[in-house]
């Protein structure tokens, strides 16, 4: 009987010395996690970084006279900025793709939803750079911040 005593106390001494282990592991990553964060932000892409094309916005421009302009004037995508502040230009983009033209979304080619983000980005004052703006690698790496 003092055998199976003896087992059961040492099973549990090994469960709670495992459960402070893994613990402490949990916290070390937390804190690995949390010192290389700052480094992260640090590095993250705005607008404000040349992230599109003049290729882009001269596209962006024809599409946006044919597709946009009728119904937005640039006032409107300052405004729009402004309500996306801190946000993936990737967001952005998914929801003009998916509302416009208010008539038939999504009716544009992609690579044209593209460029219009760029024409828009552009006419806000925001530079352009040599890297293009494309949904599929960087966009969701890029935050948008107001005008």
């Amino acid at each position: 009987m003092k055998k199976l005593k003896i087992d059961v106390v040492s099973d549990v001494m090994s469960s709670t010395m495992k459960n402070s282990i893994r613990a402490l592991a949990k916290a070390a990553l937390c804190a690995t996690v949390l010192s290389a964060a700052p480094s992260v932000f640090a590095d993250a892409k705005t607008i404000k970084d040349g992230v599109f094309t003049q290729a882009q916005v001269d596209a962006g421009a024809q599409t946006y006279d044919n597709a946009c302009k009728a119904c937005h004037d640039m006032r409107f995508y300052r405004d729009t900025l402004k309500s996306w502040d801190g946000q993936p230009v990737l967001w952005m983009w998914e929801t003009i793709l998916g509302t416009m033209p208010a008539d038939n979304p999504g009716s544009l080619m992609l690579e044209e939803y593209t460029d219009v983000v760029a024409y828009i980005l552009s006419e806000n004052g925001f530079p352009v750079g040599d890297t293009a703006l494309d949904p599929d690698t960087n966009m969701a790496d890029i935050n948008i911040v107001a005008p």
